[in-house]
């Protein structure tokens, strides 16, 4: 019988009501949302950094910073065109098996029911990426985009490899004080971290309020923030976000592997 990744127990005790109401915008740590053998399991078979593209220097929109990180998406990529095949881009049959069942686990029944309650809507998708931050990697503070309805981050770092005195943290961000769409984490009357370390991950509801960003990380050379990012969008076709993309890249006239 193959090792159960997702801790169910942990996933149906999810507080929807609690969730439904916190403020600046609906969000929840999980604390052990993985089995504890699961996560050791993906944690050591997680992607190579030799698969990952280098994003650096970026275009965003509304003179934000760019996101500078290694990133690799599952089967297609919305910094590249459908058929695209190459770095940065994962295909199923190439995963180790740990993380094929993991998708197969987020594509059941149980996981799509929890989302449909907890997000309000049956009507999504999903696709996945891989995020490793090094050195001066930062998330500079912004809103996804509505086309994303949710999103739940898993984090694979641990106590035995990364200290949090070099940041890492993602910060909820709240009572925004600036009109700006780039504003600093300093515009914000709230700022709570949410731990990266050691089976914990961040699940929330997009809305016009769900503000958020990490600091810098002040991590020495040869370590790496590393998360598996779960997409939760409006259900439309790969190509029209890609589309999107291409859009938003041709207006910073910046391309991955560019520099």
């Amino acid at each position: 019988m193959a090792l159960q990744l997702i801790s169910f127990p942990t996933l149906n005790a999810f507080p929807f009501d609690a969730f439904r109401s916190t403020l600046p915008f609906p969000w929840h740590e999980f604390h052990k949302f993985l089995t504890p053998e699961g996560f050791q399991q993906l944690y050591d078979e997680f992607p190579p950094l030799t698969m990952f593209e280098k994003h650096e220097g970026l275009a965003r929109g509304y003179g934000q910073r760019p996101h500078n990180r290694y990133y690799l998406a599952y089967r297609q990529s919305v910094y590249h065109p459908p058929d695209y095949r190459g770095p940065g881009v994962i295909q199923h049959d190439q995963l180790p098996s740990s993380w094929q069942r993991l998708v197969a686990e987020l594509e059941g029944g149980e996981y799509r029911a929890f989302l449909q309650s907890a997000l309000g809507t049956a009507d999504f998708m999903m696709r996945y990426a891989w995020h490793v931050g090094v050195t001066g990697s930062d998330v500079s503070p912004h809103r996804d985009v509505l086309d994303k309805i949710g999103i739940h981050l898993l984090y694979f770092n641990t106590s035995e490899d990364w200290n949090p005195d070099w940041g890492g943290q993602l910060l909820v961000l709240g009572d925004k004080r600036t009109s700006a769409q780039n504003p600093a984490v300093a515009d914000f009357g709230t700022i709570t971290p949410v731990s990266c370390l050691d089976n914990r991950s961040l699940f929330f509801k997009n809305t016009p309020d769900a503000w958020h960003g990490v600091q810098p990380l002040a991590c020495p050379p040869g370590k790496f923030r590393r998360l598996f990012d779960i997409i939760i969008e409006a259900r439309q076709t790969q190509r029209s976000i890609w589309l999107r993309r291409l859009k938003r890249l041709l207006r910073g006239r910046i391309f991955p592997g560019q520099r």
